[in-house]
């Protein structure tokens, strides 16, 4: 198999890395500059851009057979009135990209969104939504729900995860999956144990055309 993977640079993107190049599966990244990969593997194929630009996201895809995608709206920190240092549009401009390219051979995305993105948002903590409304945290919710919305509207067989807050963990730990209006019982997961779940679905057509929740069980 082979996976075109979008925002490998860092955080869960690399740990979703990490997962495909331990099963064997070559990875062909698009990353914007050198240096930001620091190994080599003979399933790994560095492609430097950006995959908001069409023609850069065209000469990544190789032979791929699945996009994943963990790209986002950033910030310059943590700090959520930080500035972004990033467009606004980044999720959705990549998504509408994704389609584009897809159109000839591949036919499986799984994009990573968030909890509290579209009709989630009721579900949330109340400091939580506070933050997402008065802060730049709005920006990546905004545009995780267009992109929600374009993946949604493809032909792709498409899976759309919108994990709990992210962490990092040294250990892998359970996945729980909450559909429909059960309540979540813990607001986070590791980075880790996520990207293991994500590279485990590839192939599953269970997974196909569905939004999913998940948190640590």
């Amino acid at each position: 198999m082979e996976v075109l993977l979008i925002g490998a640079n860092k955080g869960l993107g690399y740990q979703v890395l990490k997962e495909l190049l331990s099963k064997k599966i070559t990875v062909n990244c698009l990353i914007r500059r050198k240096g930001l990969i620091n190994f080599e593997s003979k399933y790994l194929n560095l492609f430097y851009g950006d995959a908001t630009n069409l023609s850069d996201l065209k000469k990544s895809i190789g032979n791929s057979e699945c996009i994943i995608s963990t790209i986002n709206v950033q910030r310059k920190n943590i700090f959520p009135w930080s500035r972004l240092t990033n467009s606004k549009t980044t999720i959705s401009d990549f998504a509408k990209n994704s389609i584009i390219v897809s159109e000839d051979k591949i036919n499986r995305i799984i994009t990573i969104s968030a909890w509290g993105v579209g009709e989630s948002m009721e579900k949330i903590p109340k400091l939580f939504k506070f933050l997402i409304k008065f802060s730049n945290l709005k920006y990546p919710y905004i545009d995780h729900d267009i992109h929600e919305k374009v993946i949604e509207n493809s032909n792709l067989n498409w899976t759309i995860i919108r994990p709990t807050a992210l962490t990092n963990e040294t250990k892998y730990h359970d996945i729980e999956e909450f559909k429909g209006k059960r309540k979540i019982n813990k607001i986070t997961i590791g980075r880790k144990s996520l990207a293991k779940y994500v590279v485990k679905i590839i192939g599953d057509k269970y997974f196909y055309r569905k939004k999913i929740t998940v948190s640590r069980k």
